[in-house]
């Protein structure tokens, strides 16, 4: 029985990721490439509006009896919690597109902190309401809004000073 020896062969990478590529060198928010940005002035008016939608909707419980309603109860329901990342899936371009507008326009920036703020105020308000998990809406407080809780801490000296 003989053995038959594998060549191996190896084939050399032809993809546009080697050294020394020159493709993707220049990011679309340089100056001279700005022409590649996504970006449109309308975006602004789209994220306010995408924000400012109602925080709640009424849906019904409706209970027949006999093939007929009986009685029909409403429920307040939360709507769809506004955010960045689905605002920006809608646009197709990721929160860190958004972000970088922020950066390129300073009329999107105010857009966006007002946006935040929107967020914010809905998140509190459903909050209070008891619409909200008390834990998620303080961990979304803490993570997406700067926010932390306050506490007072009383120290007590002691010892000689002086």
């Amino acid at each position: 029985m003989s053995q038959t020896k594998k060549s191996e062969t190896k084939t050399k990478n032809t993809g546009q990721f080697k050294k020394g590529n020159e493709v993707g060198k220049k990011t679309r928010f340089e100056k001279d490439n700005k022409a590649a940005s996504k970006y449109k002035p309308e975006y602004c008016e789209m994220l306010i509006d995408y924000f400012n939608q109602p925080s709640t909707k009424v849906e019904y419980k409706e209970t027949y009896y006999k093939g007929e309603l009986n009685s029909r109860t409403p429920i307040v329901m939360p709507a769809e919690y506004p955010t960045f990342e689905l605002f920006a899936a809608k646009l197709g371009v990721s929160v860190r597109t958004l972000k970088n507008w922020c950066e390129e326009d300073p009329r999107f920036a105010d857009c966006y902190a007002r946006a935040k703020e929107i967020q914010y105020g809905k998140l509190t308000s459903l909050a209070v309401m008891g619409i909200y998990n008390p834990v998620y809406a303080k961990f979304e407080a803490v993570n997406n809004h700067d926010k932390q809780d306050k506490s007072e801490v009383e120290q007590k000296v002691s010892g000689n000073i002086g």
